[in-house]
């Protein structure tokens, strides 16, 4: 019989068996959870294509109802996009327009937006894209090809530009998350169409269709 106040024997710590179940219980934990992560990250690239897909159809009807051009704007520093428009119905002048303008009187209600100025005639389209829309967590451009470039914007600002007439400069745009998951937005001549492709589609076998 044990007298009373004499402490009894612990096991102090874990044992080797214990600590290997606890590794083995962890490395179950993560070999479930990695690949839902993968899933999510998959998720939302394709998402984010679709919701720029809808807004390039939406920006090539409000080119043609307004007549003014307007473009996407890819902020791939940012990891942002929105819609610019112009600031007239139609950029495509002839020379007397440009010299008759120029020589017009400025007076209070001609006075040019100081931000259309910088940005070339272009300023935010608020019917379209209130304010900046930032990607989906985990999803950034990649890089960005038009018709006007021949190397890849891979950074600052990239443009598509769409016009009045139904006609939009053919355009790819590389999305990609953290798990590099990587789907092409491809944007058409005609209308403004655009599909959502599910891998990286190279410029050449675009451009040269």
């Amino acid at each position: 019989m044990r007298e009373c106040g004499t402490p009894g024997k612990h096991h102090a710590g874990f044992s080797l068996i214990e600590l290997l179940i606890v590794i083995g219980i962890l490395g179950l934990v993560g070999l479930i959870a990695i690949p839902g992560i993968s899933n999510t990250f998959r998720f939302s690239v394709q998402s984010t294509g679709r919701e720029l897909a809808t807004l390039i159809k939406d920006t090539s009807n409000s080119a043609q109802v307004s007549g003014k051009v307007h473009r996407m704007v890819y902020d791939l520093k940012n990891q942002q996009y929105w819609v610019e428009s112009s600031a007239e119905s139609t950029l495509l002048k002839s020379d007397e327009s440009i010299k008759a303008e120029r020589e017009r009187p400025k007076g209070l209600f001609s006075k040019a937006d100081p931000d259309e100025k910088k940005n070339g005639g272009f300023r935010q389209e608020p019917l379209l894209t209130k304010k900046k829309r930032s990607l989906a967590i985990g999803v950034r451009f990649k890089d960005v090809y038009t018709e006007q470039s021949e190397n890849p914007v891979t950074e600052g600002l990239a443009y598509t530009h769409i016009f009045p007439q139904g006609m939009s400069e053919k355009t790819l745009v590389h999305l990609e998350d953290t798990s590099k998951n990587e789907i092409t937005l491809t944007v058409s001549n005609l209308l403004g169409r655009c599909a959502v492709e599910g891998r990286y589609i190279e410029a050449k076998e675009y451009f040269k269709k």
